[in-house]
């Protein structure tokens, strides 16, 4: 398990690294897609719990949604997520005869959906279209990225004092500094390699967002893991070996790209 855990996550940060160096339609296609799997996904957990949330909508709607954060104008991003609310309301009121019981539930999962995968992962894609986008990318999801496994491999060796153990029994509080630790140095080693082709970046600046990222990006993964409880689910999925479904690998990807954008926005540009 724990070979394919790391030989998974080197070929996901390779494969994302491969897509942010492209960038352009590819990269937005790219992210739209990973983004429309994780919302399928989504959905499919409360499927398993017998709720009936607009699958097929949610999918489209965070693909859709995916594809316009790479337009300059806000008022396609704005529209997108407008077409998707409202095809998510329409669809739930002509289907709820079908979903009495589950109705109310029903929509509100598919909006919650929007919100936590199709909202947060615009960031992602609106970060690589900014000024010196692919080094502000790659100097979110690097240490976001990895810093999973510095939380890992500490966490199983000295963790003892549980963070949630109802909601995540496997987190524990060094487990957690671990990664804080890991992305932190890893912001500040990136910050000086970028630093050396672009004086907008620095190793106290990589610091700084490795520091940010690696506090509060771990929301996402326990965010996740109430949705999962709920339904007694290990994975969102079983796509990807060592790691589950494609939700669980992106979820502190999703907070990362939030936390990055405005802090770069706010200090950095």
């Amino acid at each position: 398990m724990l070979g394919k855990r790391i030989i998974s996550g080197v070929i996901i940060i390779l494969l994302s690294l491969a897509l942010i160096l492209i960038g352009g339609w590819v990269f937005t296609i790219g992210v739209a897609a990973i983004l429309a799997m994780a919302a399928w996904e989504f959905a499919a957990i409360f499927e398993k719990g017998g709720y009936s949330p607009a699958k097929y909508i949610l999918t489209a709607g965070t693909f859709l949604t995916a594809l316009c954060a790479k337009s300059e104008n806000d008022l396609f991003i704005r529209a997108a997520f407008c077409l998707a609310i409202l095809s998510i309301a329409l669809y739930h009121v002509l289907v709820y005869s079908h979903h009495q019981k589950t109705a109310g539930i029903d929509l509100a999962v598919s909006l919650a959906g929007i919100a936590f995968i199709a909202f947060t992962g615009n960031f992602l894609v609106q970060l690589r279209f900014i000024p010196e986008g692919l080094f502000w990318l790659a100097q979110c999801i690097i240490p976001a990225g990895i810093s999973d496994v510095g939380a890992f491999f500490i966490g199983s060796l000295f963790g003892s004092h549980k963070i949630a153990p109802d909601l995540s029994p496997n987190k524990s509080w060094e487990g957690y500094f671990g990664g804080v630790f890991t992305s932190m140095l890893l912001g500040y080693g990136i910050g000086l390699l970028l630093g050396s082709h672009s004086a907008t970046f620095s190793g106290m600046r990589g610091m700084w967002i490795g520091l940010a990222v690696g506090i509060i990006s771990p929301l996402g993964d326990f965010t996740k893991s109430i949705f999962k409880r709920q339904f007694g689910l290990k994975n969102t999925g079983n796509l990807i070996p060592g790691h589950g479904g494609v939700l669980d690998r992106i979820d502190t990807w999703l907070i990362a790209g939030i936390i990055s954008y405005f802090m770069i926005h706010l200090f950095f540009i």
